[in-house]
């Protein structure tokens, strides 16, 4: 009996720091697809910030990129985002629509024409990024006020 017990033991005690190790590299990914995020907004590289989403996280990206170039266009001027706070927070256990990572944040929406500039609006907050077990590369939702 006790040679069948043994080499489950063995083989329980290899895979624990194993799936630990796991879920290490996954937290790592989801919080790396979140701060690229952040960071992809600040260079203006907005088709990398939407290339780092895919359903409700996409719509809501490409929403927001859109009414930010709408608004500036309206008023002859240039939009540039500047991302001064960004913490992102250990994510949480997986649920059913992703693996929640918190962010608070601080954003200036600056408007430029000619040689002014201004902010035109700024977003502070938190948000819950919501990224895709599978693909812990891809954010899939954001909740807060970055989606308003």
């Amino acid at each position: 009996m006790m040679r069948f017990i043994a080499p489950l033991l063995l083989a329980a005690t290899i895979a624990t720091p194993l799936s630990g190790a796991h879920a290490d590299a996954a937290e790592a990914s989801a919080t790396a697809a979140v701060r690229g995020y952040f960071s992809a907004l600040a260079r203006q590289d907005f088709s990398r910030a939407i290339a780092l989403t895919d359903g409700a996280a996409q719509q809501c990206t490409s929403r927001m990129v859109s009414k930010l170039k709408s608004e500036a266009a309206a008023h002859n001027a240039r939009v540039e985002v500047k991302v001064t706070k960004v913490d992102v927070s250990r994510p949480g256990a997986p649920e059913a629509r992703g693996v929640p990572v918190p962010v608070a944040f601080h954003i200036d929406v600056v408007g430029k024409k000619w040689c002014f500039s201004k902010v035109a609006r700024q977003l502070d907050g938190v948000a819950r990024f919501w990224v895709d077990p599978s693909r812990p590369d891809r954010i899939v939702a954001i909740d807060g006020r970055l989606a308003e």
